[in-house]
């Protein structure tokens, strides 16, 4: 693929910002927009990146275009933007979080507007952006996973095509039902474990030789033993954003539909404490 090619990458945040300055490093030029936060845009253009004032200004330079938003609701209003503008045959990857039904419509539409539009979810956390270590869950034509992977490269170290449009939403899901779930109980188990009088510090040092052990205990135990509660970079409002995807996607598997049920009764708890800005590691700060 030409080192060249010009990225218009909407949504650099927490996650979008680490692939931008991938993709910058790689050679490509990278093209960005400001929504309600400059600071992660200044230090990007500081890098090299190319601050756009509009979509359509984006769209008249780009052909490949990047979506790396905070909800199925945001990329619905964007796109409902950037497809009216795209030139044809543009080629939208889209990273975000997405609702099922979100992506079997912007599909449709893209079709409509003679665009290649193309889903990517992605695993990993701020740092994983940072580090290029993401894996991409990617649906998609058979004739675009190429091109996808090509673009992505910089930014992932895995890339798997699951399917067609919508299998990677299906299986993005999912993996968030096992991530958030585990990180869930590892909370949980650390609230009792505190409750009970056992000592967080021997109890991980037990738990992590044990088949309890996972990435999730790793972030968040040793931070909490140290008394910060950030080990988990995920807030409760998003928490309960996927939970709500996931109920939804779920909806037919009734024992996985209660167990996400019980998940987001603890998170709508959280939020009615006035939680919702806050990481879901934070619900280990005692008293809360």
């Amino acid at each position: 693929m030409d080192k060249k090619n010009k990225i218009g990458f909407i949504g650099a945040g927490i996650m979008g910002q680490g692939m931008v300055q991938n993709l910058l490093e790689s050679g490509h030029e990278v093209n960005v927009i400001a929504h309600r936060n400059r600071r992660p845009i200044e230090e990007l253009v500081a890098l090299g990146a190319k601050e756009m004032m509009s979509f359509s200004e984006m769209a008249n330079r780009c052909k490949i275009f990047i979506l790396c938003l905070p909800s199925s609701q945001a990329v619905m209003s964007v796109c409902g933007v950037l497809f009216s503008i795209a030139l044809p045959k543009t080629i939208i990857i889209d990273c975000t979080t997405n609702e099922l039904i979100t992506v079997k419509e912007l599909a449709r539409q893209a079709k409509i507007a003679q665009l290649r539009y193309v889903e990517a979810p992605l695993t990993g956390g701020q740092q994983q952006s940072r580090d290029a270590m993401l894996g991409a869950i990617v649906g998609c034509d058979v004739e675009d996973f190429a091109m996808v992977s090509n673009v992505l490269k910089p930014c992932c170290a895995q890339i798997e095509r699951l399917g067609e449009l919508g299998m990677g939403a299906t299986t993005k899901l999912i993996s968030n039902f096992l991530a958030l779930g585990t990180a869930t109980l590892v909370v949980e188990a650390m609230k009792a474990a505190n409750n009970l009088g056992v000592d967080w510090k021997k109890f991980y040092k037990l738990a992590s030789q044990g088949s309890g052990h996972s990435m999730s205990l790793d972030r968040i135990a040793p931070k909490a033993i140290a008394g910060s509660h950030d080990g988990y970079v995920f807030t409760i409002a998003n928490t309960i954003k996927d939970m709500e995807y996931i109920s939804d996607l779920l909806k037919d598997q009734p024992d996985a539909a209660a167990i996400t049920e019980v998940f987001l009764k603890i998170y709508k708890n959280a939020v009615n404490d006035g939680m919702q800005d806050e990481l879901l590691s934070s619900r280990l700060e005692i008293g809360r």
